[in-house]
């Protein structure tokens, strides 16, 4: 059967935005290709040769069954993304696509390119008109949307239209907005969270991340969490367990219950094991009850750029060829990877960094190499290896916004609300990277015998409820408390230090309940194990009774941490910038149950505040 002619189309429409700020939207190829009418696809297995990358896709349609093989999307944050599709069966043979975002004076021009092969001459003019009668015209409107939106500081569903309800559902959420806003004492939070349940579209709302949502709503991340909670306690929300790939970070296995989580899993993606870790790839997200509103899993696109946020650069290099990838890069640490070699490269991001890069793909394993670029980097990617590379860069600490599980499933909130949210009781699960802080009360006995035991008591209780409420602001949570001492986790060392930090501040001047505590602390940071203790999750393993022999050797109002905490590179940082309040002393310290090794410590103390805080 004769071929038709390809057709090119070249779209160009001018928004006010930055292209950092219409990437998030315009890439999101799901929501585009639904928007502009495209068929649910699902992914095939018709052939056994299909390259790593690619993906074998097809949709079913009026009775016609449509298959296509699609090439990796290549996207280069935040100017430029594209695919190809070569089509087995169906009405086209070939659909290229690009866009491309044109920084000017005042004004982002969106760049569209479209190629298309029909199978058929025949159809050349039913796809035609409908490419540039219906395809164009949503796609512009798509566009203003978005544009008008961003120009208003606003989020594109916060000037939607309502969608659709469960039916029964607006009855029913009245009653819940009410009992809501009395549990959580929160209305402003509450009435952002109904707009957005029914205003948003499906895709923002398959899995909701309340701290991404606290930091664009200016709130506490820790009192947005709190309403989620309630939320999910009252059936408007419903929650369950990311477990994350680490090495494409996508959630290829979700679990509804905690206990029915799986340790070891497998990603298809990239043919590879992993297990499931508390403190790096289990992540609670939040979607509404389907009681109140139901979302469709259909897909409409698979693989594209916002399919993995994290990642700022996906190329794909034939054999001897080079790519010269422009991007817009944030301060940090990155990775560099490619689907043929199992290690990677780190590259460090600085304002200082070099300009001027050429990574170089060969045969040979990628070992970990560090270098340091600069935010906007001249960079090269060669192929010298015996195979078509597919290579990208993503973002180390890609899921910044994440509620781990590790933070939640000790808080106080979550364990008061769903107790029964923890491991099955045979589970171990590593808790790779997890800061363990223990705090201790020195003058408990005397404040006992000064002020009788009841009085004393309600100063402890009192004391140990000021504690649970920082550490939860500091997105940490309180595993136990022994004795006049608590145990806390934390998702990273930094926080431990600003929560042991405001601790002191507090207990260290006289406040309302009486004459200054003394109290003193102990941090280290390192691999764990998380399991079900009595019901609830706990720690074990050396990094915690390091962090607990740490606050036994540690002197009144003194913070003494591991040398682990002190050149964690986050906690350099904040050293750095409060370098009047901290004063730090190191030594070689023994602990007991280590006999035979010293171990190196910081510590540390606190300059006294300018001024008391009243509690």
């Amino acid at each position: 059967m004769k071929e038709g002619q390809q057709q090119f189309y070249h779209w160009q429409f001018s928004l006010s935005a930055s292209p950092a700020k219409l990437w998030p939207y315009v890439s999101d190829t799901n929501r585009i290709f639904r928007i502009l009418g495209a068929t649910p696809v699902s992914e095939t297995s018709l052939s056994r040769s299909t390259p790593k990358g690619s993906l074998e896709l097809s949709h079913n349609k009026l009775k016609s069954y449509v298959s296509w093989r699609q090439t990796p999307y290549i996207w280069e944050y935040p100017y430029r993304f594209g695919v190809s599709r070569h089509y087995k069966l169906g009405i086209l043979k070939e659909l290229r696509f690009s866009t491309e975002f044109i920084s000017l004076d005042h004004e982002t021009r969106v760049s569209i390119k479209i190629w298309i092969q029909p199978t058929n001459p025949l159809f050349s003019f039913i796809i035609k008109a409908y490419v540039e009668y219906i395809i164009k015209r949503r796609l512009a409107k798509y566009l203003q949307q978005v544009d008008e939106s961003i120009s208003k500081n606003l989020r594109p569903y916060e000037i939607s239209k309502p969608k659709k309800l469960v039916r029964g559902a607006e009855r029913k959420i009245k009653t819940i907005k009410a009992q809501l806003i009395e549990n959580s004492k929160r209305k402003r939070i509450v009435n952002r969270l109904f707009d957005l349940i029914q205003l948003a579209d499906d895709e923002e709302l398959e899995r909701i991340h309340p701290y991404s949502l606290a930091e664009y709503w200016g709130e506490k991340k820790y009192s947005v969490l709190n309403v989620f909670l309630h939320a999910a306690k009252l059936d408007l929300l419903d929650f369950s367990w990311d477990v994350c790939c680490p090495k494409c970070k996508s959630p290829k296995h979700t679990f509804r219950k905690m206990r029915e989580a799986r340790v070891h899993l497998y990603c298809n993606d990239c043919e590879s094991d992993y297990m499931m870790d508390f403190n790096r790839n289990t992540h609670l997200v939040f979607t509404p009850h389907p009681l109140i509103r139901k979302i469709t899993d259909k897909k409409y696109s698979l693989g594209g750029p916002q399919s993995k946020p994290h990642r700022v650069t996906q190329q794909s290099i034939d054999i001897g060829s080079e790519r010269y990838p422009q991007i817009q890069l944030e301060e940090g640490t990155y990775l560099f990877r490619t689907h043929n070699h199992e290690g990677h490269l780190i590259l460090h991001v600085r304002e200082e960094g070099a300009d001027n890069i050429t990574v170089f793909i060969t045969d040979e394993e990628l070992d970990g190499q560090e270098i340091t670029i600069s935010t906007n980097p001249n960079l090269i990617i060669s192929n010298r290896s015996s195979k078509k590379a597919v290579c990208f860069i993503d973002k180390l600490n890609w899921k910044e916004e994440a509620i781990y599980a590790s933070e939640v499933s000790s808080s106080h909130d979550f364990r008061e609300l769903f107790s029964r949210e923890t491991l099955k009781e045979t589970s171990k699960v590593k808790a790779s990277e997890v800061t363990m802080l223990f705090t201790d009360l020195m003058n408990s006995t005397e404040l006992y015998v000064q002020e009788g035991d009841e009085s004393a008591i309600g100063r402890v209780m009192g004391h140990f409820k000021i504690i649970q409420q920082i550490v939860a602001e500091e997105r940490g949570g309180i595993v136990k408390t022994i004795g006049d001492s608590v145990m806390a986790v934390f998702w990273e060392p930094v926080s431990a230090l600003k929560a042991v930090q405001r601790i002191q501040q507090i207990f260290t001047t006289s406040t309302s309940m009486g004459d200054a505590f003394k109290i003193k602390a102990g941090v280290h940071f390192g691999d764990c194990t998380a399991v079900n203790l009595n019901g609830r999750i706990d720690y074990f393993g050396t990094t915690v009774n390091i962090a607990s022999r740490l606050v036994d050797i540690a002197s009144e109002k003194e913070i003494m941490v591991s040398e682990a905490v002190f050149n964690h590179p986050d906690v350099q940082l904040y050293l750095d910038k409060h370098s009047d309040t901290f004063f730090v002393k190191e030594s070689m310290k023994e602990l007991k149950g280590f006999d035979d090794e010293e171990f190196k410590v910081k510590q540390i103390r606190l300059e006294r505040p300018p001024m008391r805080l009243v509690i």
